[in-house]
């Protein structure tokens, strides 16, 4: 019965949903990236929109999450554009993808994507990446190392569950992680979607000198959620990894608007201070060091 735990949660979600219309128009984004001025000598991290976040480590690129698609499926649609076309995304150095759900995983941004690197999975979820990067996907377990075009990339573990299709969550097992990016002195914490788990954060905490925790904060609203932090709960997820800068992510894109969500995640991350960058999406953060 545990196992069926997370379908019937994840149908309450979708059934909670508010504008989740097909019809409903994408609101165009206010900001447009334009990465024509690539210095190779800069950190900066650019929010694509959800959990995408297109990631510039000096000379390599790096998209997590990679969802440029209109709609989930058939039952959420996009409420803010992409700031970027997914034919101006530059070639990547690695692709992270941390579960197989359809707003994390996308088939179709996938197959326009141009990757010299590596595409790294969780365990199981390789099935799901498009045969044109078959031969660039490397399946993890956490604690696993691989490098990815000179970056160090450590599988770190969390807490959600599988389930692309909701039934196939009785025998996929765990197909979900965390990834920490390391390269030339810069060290990325990307959490993907996860519970709150204050003792593995800590061990993720003393293992890595985090310069920058990406965490969600969406489901914003609503009772504890054993497989999503909100925004309270990212804030101590920070204090317990001991990162130097919080950047939160997965809201405001799908399931709710940016102004349903926005003031109750500004008012649970104000104690944090400068500690926490709060982007829209299209927003560019860099990384001083």
């Amino acid at each position: 019965m545990n196992s069926l735990r997370p379908i019937f949660l994840f149908i309450l979600i979708l059934l909670s949903l508010n504008h989740c219309s097909l019809f409903r128009t994408i609101e165009r984004p206010t900001k447009v990236l334009n990465l024509s001025g690539f210095d190779p000598s800069q950190v900066k991290v650019h929010w694509i929109g959800h959990a995408t976040l297109l990631i510039q480590v000096y000379d390599k690129w790096i998209l997590t999450d990679p969802n440029f698609s209109d709609s989930i499926g058939l039952i959420v649609k996009r409420h803010i554009g992409t700031p970027i076309s997914l034919g101006d995304v530059p070639e990547l150095d690695c692709v992270l993808i941390s579960h197989t759900h359809f707003d994390h995983l996308d088939q179709n941004t996938l197959e326009g994507l141009k990757v010299k690197g590596k595409v790294l999975v969780p365990k199981g979820a390789g099935v799901y990446v498009p045969n044109l990067h078959e031969a660039k996907k490397v399946e993890m377990e956490p604690w696993q190392e691989v490098d990815s075009n000179q970056i160090k990339i450590t599988a770190v573990p969390a807490r959600h569950f599988g389930g692309r299709w909701l039934v196939d969550n009785l025998w996929d097992h765990d197909p979900y992680t965390g990834y920490v990016i390391e390269y030339k002195g810069i060290t990325l914490y990307f959490a993907g979607d996860t519970g709150y788990q204050k003792a593995q954060f800590k061990e993720i905490g003393k293992k890595f000198q985090i310069d920058i925790a990406f965490l969600p904060v969406g489901p914003s609203k609503g009772p504890n959620n054993p497989v999503h932090i909100n925004p309270i709960e990212s804030v101590d997820t920070f204090l317990d990894l001991g990162a130097k800068k919080m950047i939160p992510m997965h809201y405001g894109t799908f399931y709710r608007t940016m102004e349903s969500e926005l003031e109750t995640i500004q008012e649970a991350l104000a104690p944090l201070g400068n500690k926490a960058e709060i982007l829209s999406i299209g927003d560019t953060y860099e990384l001083k060091k």
